[in-house]
């Protein structure tokens, strides 16, 4: 009976080593992966709650009738003089947006610095994508100014009489607001640091139930309620003007 399980072993052992063994497994990161180059200033200025991140998105950024949350994301940490090389690897063929955008904590899209969109080529692609994404100015104000104050507020206040003497001009909004009194209200400023209650742009924001000296009503001016959370905690802050 040895001498038989001897010979059923040595077949085994022959067949075993018969050919090259063919690995079964292999493993591979699944998903697009980018590098990306930026020189970036101003993350400081955006306070607890937001962060300044390199995002995929599966929708347009300019979409702003649907919830938009991050699909991945890596935080943006620049050194010294704000250069920066970020990879972000595993991202999902579902993403059709590259940002440079800053996400709340539930990983909302609040503001978007920089975009690129991902296209076909790019997600059959096996290499890296490289990405020089330039100089871009993350300043949590300048943000403000370009996306609220500039767009929608400048066209009537140029400083003209019948807007309030009040200009949100490119260049002159901060110091025209930030600790100036208001001229219907000598109790309150325009913009308090630290004090939203007693700041006239974000009761003018909310309505003229909030601020009924108001000529117009302004609570139509921001798209969403996000967007009032945003100029709310810009004056919670400190109202900084990087």
């Amino acid at each position: 009976m040895k001498k038989i399980l001897s010979i059923i072993s040595l077949f085994m052992l022959a067949a075993c080593d018969d050919g090259d063994i063919v690995e079964k497994y292999t493993f591979q990161q699944e998903g697009i992966k980018v590098s990306v180059d930026v020189t970036i200033s101003g993350i400081d200025s955006w306070p607890d709650g937001y962060s300044v991140t390199l995002s995929g998105f599966s929708l347009p950024q300019n979409d702003k009738t649907a919830a938009e949350y991050s699909e991945i994301s890596k935080q943006i940490i620049p050194n010294g003089n704000g250069s920066t090389h970020i990879t972000l690897g595993g991202i999902p063929q579902s993403v059709n947006y590259l940002e440079i955008t800053v996400l709340n904590r539930i990983r909302q899209r609040v503001a978007t610095l920089w975009q690129k969109e991902l296209t076909n080529d790019d997600k059959s692609s096996r290499d890296t994508l490289k990405i020089d994404a330039g100089t871009i100015n993350a300043g949590m104000f300048n943000y403000i100014q370009n996306e609220y104050f500039t767009l929608k507020c400048a066209n009537c206040h140029t400083g003209s009489p019948w807007a309030a003497g009040l200009s949100l001009k490119e260049g002159e909004s901060y110091a025209a607001l930030v600790n100036v009194k208001s001229a219907k209200r000598a109790d309150l400023y325009l913009v308090a640091p630290g004090d939203t209650a007693n700041s006239v742009l974000h009761k003018i924001l909310k309505g003229k139930d909030e601020f009924p000296e108001a000529t117009h009503n302004h609570s139509d001016k921001l798209d969403l309620e996000q967007d009032r959370i945003l100029i709310d905690n810009w004056i919670l802050s400190g109202a900084g003007e990087e």
